[in-house]
């Protein structure tokens, strides 16, 4: 899998930061092999968090994040989110 803007590497590892609820109206999306599945209205969101299919308005939401060596701290805008973020919204 190659990597996309989205995605979060550190050192040798690739993380997907996303708040696990669905963009449409808040269901919770379960994996499903190769992307994420909502029961609730069909929506579909590929391991980047991306939107692919159905109603969902956007991708998974981002939440603040950064990275202290080896470690992602949720909670705090560090460059890595803005960069992530600045990406999303281009």
């Amino acid at each position: 899998m190659e990597n996309n803007e989205r995605d979060l590497v550190v050192g040798s590892d690739r993380f997907t930061i996303a708040i696990g609820l669905c963009t449409h109206l808040g269901c919770i999306p379960a994996w499903k092999k190769t992307q994420w599945k909502c029961a609730c209205h069909g929506g579909e969101f590929n391991a980047s968090g991306e939107q692919t299919f159905g109603p969902p308005p956007r991708p998974l939401d981002l939440p603040p994040f950064s990275v202290k060596g080896t470690e992602i701290v949720l909670g705090e805008e560090g460059p890595e989110y803005k960069k992530i973020a600045a990406a999303m919204k281009a």
